[in-house]
Order: structure tokens, then C-alpha cells, then sequence
């Protein structure tokens, strides 16, 4: 057998004697111990990350096993410590006498419905309770799936797929976890939260279900249609409540998931009232006007903001005549019932498209880029010194030289005096014209919002960059429409998501810095530290706006929950979200100073 695996009867820290290897991973030898100590089975993860990342990822796992000791649920597998002897580094577990699900699936063939539906709802529990710590699993999969002699299904291996060693505690662009069963938006290098976990369940219960995985899993994010993977098409029996459950968990788009593994437990459940309905994405959060380029807002709404230095979206085609097409087209897909006057004046640069404030500007050029439609900021002041477009001066100076000289000719004081007001109105209407945005969208209704909560969020949505913080703040938003909570409650919630927001991506910021930096502050005890606590910090405070997201959902789909307003959770929820922005900004801090340093 290989030297760097224990041989059976090895005795660890003098008290945990190997009785035999249960599995294998890519950078761990499990083992069934005995404890001496107190005379029960334990299981033993042997720990084994590459040489050079060795330190740091027992650091990591060190600290995301103490946290996660502080995680109780039945279908969580207890972690009892992480220690050394000599060379060896190791997790003590608590062990369970059942095989995995994936070993289960493939001795004995897919699961039927219900049994699929209760382990999904077992295992949702359990990532709830521990995302409302801010602790991700990283790695759900059928392996870490133990299904325990009483049926229960147990999660384990928390935190165990940083042994894979990335560069640094967080690192953007470095999948954690497993192909097969990762999120889009994870392959595509961005920090998981709770809805990358719900999307890696989603995948496992297809794989209970059918005894295959999605065509779209280990060949890319694109493979990933939009509505989710959809079990019947493989298992025709699938129940449809079970089918639209695992496919929503599935969907491409983490917006178009559940919010939270808790509300992914309810629609588990045949007999609970479960809202699957989509939340639509091309309108406005607040008045539900048409808003098809991304922004979140539309330009009337985002003008709430009382920003004094709004500036004007220009669309900046290329002189190539296929790429302007091309940005023809997708302004037409996207713009139907503007006129093609309006289209042209839009391409040739004449008319703005929008009106934004000046700190939306730099994200709404992004944004309109990802379209396909490059674009261009101008000062709304600015425009008044601009020069007015070729032809209009030129009939300004025709009509101006016209009147005075029939005003001479034909001795008509009138005509002289009012020919250069003639000319000078048709200069003031093209700049008037420039000035004025072929998107100016009427409301389509009447925000719910009190008018501090809109301003709030209009000005929250016009200076966040575009990531994670943005796009939470949006979704949440998106579920204040017809919501039967009061005005005042809705209020105080949306202002503390907006604050919330304000910080993720302030945690954010510093976290990538942390990356940058990461040589440096990860051979700095403190700094393995304070990385370490800001995002977990970051984590919390994403999970807080998922919670408080997915508890808007239930109170607009749930006539219990409405008829308890406005003792409803959503009070406790915008507390929260207020306490634990609060608590973040420390975590932050500590990072700065360390950056400095």
C-alpha cells in the first residue's frame, strides 16, 4: 500500500486507532478510528492538499470546522476537531454507518419521488441553518451525502473542498468545489452564496431522480438552459410539483433560483403552498415601467435619486457597417415602439438614449456594452455648450441672412427684428432635442415604497457597482411590488438593504484587494485572520439579503404569514440586515488597515 497512507492499527495523537479506509477524495484518505479515549467509532479524515498550498489550507479548514462546530442539525455530520501528529493533519467526525448517495444510486438505481423529495428537504434544512451563519458547504454532492441506518440523510465535509489549495482564502476566479455539480456562475469565477448551493442540491436530486447527470453538468455554464434541468424529461413519472421544484433550483440565472435552501425545503414538500413563479426581470423595481437593458430601474425612478449632475447616455456605434447593425438591431429588440426617426437620431448621435445620475453613468455604459451597444457619458450641463449639429446651423444662419435681408429690401421692421428670435429658437429646440432621451418610459404604476425608501434606492442602484450587492439589492426589490406589507415596515426593510448593499460591496472591494495582495497578508498571522473574518463577514451579509428576500416571497404567497402582519418576520429581518451591516464594516476595517500596512 502507498506510504502516505495509515495502515490499519495506526494510533493518531495516541488515541485514535485506524480500524480501516471507508473512501477517498482528491485531497483526503477517510478512515474508520476508534476514539480510546472515550470508546466510540469516529471517522477520520486524513488530510492531503499539494505540498506548496499545504499551510494555508489547513489554516482554511481549521477555521471553517470551528465554525461549522457551531452548526447543529440532525442531518449535519457532527465535526468533532481538526489536529496533527507529526506530519499527519486531520479531521475527527462523527461516523456514520451508511453509504453515500452516490454509492446507494449506483449499487441499487435512482431513488422514486418521495424518497428523493425527503432527502432533498433533509439536506435543505441542514444549508440553511448553516447559511444563516454565513457558512457555505462548497461542495454538495451525492458523495457528501451519507444516508445514516435510521433513512436520514447526513451531510459532511463542510468546508473540506478548500483543500484544494487556491491561492488565498477567497480568490474570485478559483472554482471551490466540484465540477459536475457547480453553479454557472461559480465556473464562471464568481463567489458562491446560498443560491450556488441550492443550484448544487438542485443537480443531486436530478441525479436521485434519473441516475444520470444534466447534459449540461462538466461541459460549461452555456450548457445550462434557462428554465433549470427538468428531471421528467428523463423520468417520465416525476411528479410535476417535484419537476418544477428541482428545475428552478437548477435555473441558469441565480435570480430565477430560490432564494434561500429554506424555501427550496418548502417546495419539497407536495402539500405546501409554494410560490414557483418568476419574479419578471425587464421592469423597473419601483413602478414596473419597461426596463429591458439590465439597469434595474428605470430612468424616471432612478432621477429619485435627486442627483443635480445627471448625465446623458449617448450609443457610440462603430463606423463598420455590420457591427452598426448589429447595435441597430439590438437597440430595436429592445426599444419596439420607438419610432424609426427616434432610432436614427439615437444611432447618428443626435438624441441621448437615457438620463441617468453621473455615478450610474460608468455602470450603465457596462451594461449597455454586455448588450452589445457600446456607449458614451455627456454632462447634462455640458450639452448647452455643445455644438448644435451641422444642418441646423446652417438653416439658423439661412433664415437669419433671409429675414434681414427681406427685412431691408422690403422696409419691414417687424421681420428684421423678429427674424433672429426665429433663429435662435431653432437652435434652442435641437439642443432642447438633444437633450431629451429617446428611453424616457412612462410609470407603469405606483412604487409601494414611501418616498425615503425610493430615494434611498434610487440613489443606492445609481453608485453600486455592478456585482453581487447590486444584483441582490435588485431581486429583493423586485419582491416589494404588490406586497401586502405596510408602508412603513417596507420602508425601514429597504433602507437597511440598501445599507446592506452599500457594505457588501464594500467587503467586496476589500476582499479583492485581499486577493491581490494575498502573498503578502497570508504570511502575516493577523492577516490569514482578518481575511478569513471578512468573508465570512461578507458571506452573513449575503445570506441576511437572501433570507430577507426569500421571507418577502413568503409573506406575498403565504395568506398566513399576511394575516400576522405586522408581527411578520420581516421586522426581525430588517434588524437584522441593519445589526449585521453594522458588525461587517469592523471586518472591513480590519482589512484596510492591513492593506495599508
Amino acid at each position: 500500500m502507498d506510504s502516505t497512507y495509515l495502515p490499519n492499527g495506526t494510533l493518531l495523537q495516541d488515541r485514535y486507532e485506524i480500524l480501516g479506509e471507508i473512501g477517498r477524495g482528491g485531497y483526503s484518505v477517510v478512515y474508520r478510528a476508534r476514539d480510546r479515549r472515550v470508546g466510540s467509532e469516529v471517522a477520520i479524515k486524513l488530510l492531503m492538499p499539494p505540498p506548496a498550498a499545504a499551510r494555508l489550507a489547513r489554516e482554511r479548514l481549521r477555521r471553517e470546522v470551528q465554525a461549522v462546530r457551531q452548526v447543529s442539525h440532525p442531518s449535519i455530520v457532527q465535526v468533532f476537531d481538526v489536529a496533527e501528529d507529526g506530519p499527519w493533519g486531520f479531521v475527527v467526525m462523527e461516523y456514520v454507518a451508511g453509504p453515500d448517495l452516490a454509492v446507494r444510486i449506483r449499487e441499487r438505481g435512482p431513488l422514486d419521488a418521495e424518497s428523493v423529495a425527503l432527502l432533498g428537504r433533509e439536506v435543505a434544512d441542514a444549508l440553511a441553518v448553516a447559511h444563516r451563519r454565513g457558512i457555505l458547504h462548497r461542495d454538495v454532492k451525492p458523495q457528501n451525502i451519507l444516508l445514516a441506518p435510521d433513512g436520514r440523510a447526513r451531510l459532511t465535509d463542510f468546508g473540506s473542498a478548500r483543500l484544494a489549495g487556491q491561492a488565498t482564502l477567497t480568490q474570485t476566479g478559483g472554482l471551490v468545489g466540484t465540477i459536475d455539480y457547480a453553479a454557472p456562475e461559480v465556473l464562471a469565477g464568481a463567489r458562491a452564496d446560498a443560491r450556488s448551493e441550492v443550484y448544487s442540491l438542485g443537480v443531486t436530486l436530478f441525479y436521485a431522480l434519473t441516475g444520470a447527470l444534466p447534459p449540461r453538468a462538466g461541459r460549461g455554464a452555456a450548457r445550462t438552459p434557462d428554465g433549470g434541468h427538468h428531471p421528467q424529461s428523463r423520468v417520465a413519472d416525476v411528479p410535476a410539483w417535484l419537476d418544477q421544484a428541482v428545475a428552478r433550483a437548477t435555473a441558469a440565472d441565480p435570480a430565477e433560483r430560490f432564494p434561500s435552501a429554506g424555501l427550496f425545503a418548502a417546495a419539497l414538500d407536495p402539500h405546501a403552498e409554494v410560490d414557483l413563479a418568476v419574479v419578471p426581470r425587464s421592469s423597473c423595481v419601483m413602478c414596473g415601467a419597461a426596463e429591458p437593458f439590465g439597469l434595474g430601474v428605470c430612468p424616471r425612478c432612478a432621477r429619485r435619486a435627486d442627483a443635480a449632475d445627471d448625465v446623458l447616455v449617448f450609443v457610440d456605434p462603430p463606423a463598420a457597417r455590420a457591427p452598426r447593425r448589429a447595435v441597430r438591431d439590438a437597440l430595436e429588440g429592445r426599444l419596439p415602439s420607438t419610432s424609426s426617426t427616434a432610432h436614427q437620431s439615437l444611432l447618428g448621435g443626435e438624441r441621448p438614449l437615457l438620463r441617468v445620475p453621473r455615478g450610474a453613468g460608468e455602470r450603465v455604459v457596462e451594461l449597455l456594452a454586455d448588450h452589445g451597444i457600446p456607449a458614451r457619458t455627456e454632462a447634462l450641463a455640458r450639452l448647452w455648450r455643445t455644438d448644435v449639429p451641422t444642418p441646423i446651423m446652417v438653416l439658423a444662419g439661412a433664415v437669419t441672412t433671409g429675414g434681414l435681408a427681406a427685412g431691408v429690401l422690403a422696409s419691414a421692421p417687424l421681420l428684421f427684428a423678429t427674424t433672429p428670435l426665429v433663429a435662435v429658437s431653432l437652435v434652442s429646440l435641437a439642443t432642447i432635442g438633444r437633450r431629451t432621451p429617446v428611453w424616457n418610459p412612462r410609470p407603469a404604476g405606483r412604487s409601494v415604497l414611501p418616498l425615503d425608501a425610493e430615494r434611498a434606492a434610487a440613489r443606492t442602484l445609481a453608485e453600486l457597482p455592478n456585482g453581487a450587492a447590486r444584483t441582490l439589492l435588485i431581486d429583493l426589490l423586485r419582491r416589494t411590488a404588490g406586497s401586502p406589507v405596510g408602508p412603513a415596515l417596507l420602508g425601514a426593510l429597504v433602507v437597511a438593504a440598501c445599507a446592506a448593499a452599500r457594505q457588501l460591496a464594500m467587503l467586496d472591494r476589500h476582499l479583492d484587494a485581499g486577493d491581490a495582495q494575498s502573498e503578502r497578508l497570508t504570511s502575516r498571522p493577523d492577516g490569514l485572520d482578518a481575511l478569513a473574518r471578512c468573508e465570512q463577514g461578507r458571506d452573513a451579509l449575503v445570506q441576511r439579503l437572501l433570507e430577507t428576500t426569500a421571507t418577502l416571497s413568503r409573506v406575498t404567497g403565504d395568506a398566513a404569514l399576511q394575516a400576522a402582519l405586522p408581527d411578520s418576520p420581516l421586522a426581525a429581518a430588517a434588524r437584522d440586515l441593519a445589526e449585521e451591516g453594522r458588525l461587517q464594516a469592523e471586518a472591513a476595517q480590519e482589512v484596510v488597515e492591513l492593506l495599508q500596512s
